[in-house]
């Protein structure tokens, strides 16, 4: 026998008190109703849940993800160290002891955050370009790895031609001081590019040209204080030639910068 449900209303009723009376007032029952998903123009495409894939860039997260776990062993393993290199980008103390104990790439930390360095500036570059509209040919994840290649390239080649130029006129310990300052730099450059990035990446409330003009300012203004550095270890040894140092500045630190420049210039 189907069942039946009831709603309470009160009902005036003068009674031997005076008093409302509950009257019980039946109600159809529309759990036997006609359901609103049937009989109906959509589609039915699958009996099953779906996962549903946005167009999100993940492996932007995932790049992201890397780099803030390299961040954070490092600063829980090597913290006492970390804080000289920071201290060594302010202060010309700490720099020269870690040009001391031949602080580059072969070291474990300057491995980790020259890493952190070409994911943070490839990841800008690929927003910056995502940004402007510029039209390439391939996926994202191939422009990361091309950009990554790309730097890695760039800064082998630079390193090799210093080492060879310390070589040749003799300044070996002169090349070991700017090659210590030269992954000082971009070593706190990707601390300084990896919140940018982020912020670039995931805040939507706030323009992403603010982030991308800050990213701007903040890899200019490196690369012109790792050049007044340069010269200052060229100037203060008497065995640097001031003619080769020149030369040298212009043609693997300056030139390429106007190239680049140039290059991003006719593209947007």
């Amino acid at each position: 026998m189907a069942q039946k449900k009831y709603l309470c209303s009160i009902v005036p009723r003068i009674n031997s008190a005076n008093t409302p009376a509950i009257v019980p007032v039946s109600q159809p029952d529309t759990a036997r109703g006609v359901s609103l998903f049937k009989n109906n123009l959509l589609d039915v495409k699958s009996q099953k849940p779906q996962i549903h894939f946005t167009g999100y860039d993940y492996v932007l997260a995932l790049i992201l993800f890397v780099s803030y776990i390299i961040y954070v062993w490092i600063y829980v393993a090597n913290r006492k160290r970390l804080n000289l290199l920071i201290r060594g980008f302010y202060f010309n103390r700490s720099s020269s002891q870690l040009s001391r104990e031949d602080y580059s790439a072969s070291n474990r930390m300057g491995v980790l955050l020259s890493l952190i360095f070409i994911f943070t500036i490839s990841l800008f570059a690929g927003q910056v370009i995502d940004y402007y509209g510029i039209a390439v040919n391939v996926s994202k994840t191939v422009l990361y790895l091309l950009l990554s290649g790309g730097l890695v390239l760039m800064y082998l080649l630079k390193v090799v031609t210093i080492r060879l130029s310390g070589f040749i006129f003799k300044t070996g310990k002169e090349a070991s001081d700017y090659i210590a300052t030269l992954f000082l730099f971009i070593n706190i450059l990707a601390l300084f590019m990896l919140p940018v990035v982020t912020c670039l990446a995931f805040v939507s409330q706030v323009p992403p040209y603010i982030f991308i003009y800050t990213g701007y300012a903040v890899i200019i203004g490196f690369l012109c204080i790792r050049l007044v550095r340069g010269m200052m270890i060229g100037f203060n040894s008497s065995r640097v030639s001031k003619f080769y140092l020149f030369l040298y500045l212009c043609t693997l630190e300056i030139v390429p910068f106007i190239l680049l420049v140039k290059l991003f210039m006719l593209f947007v």
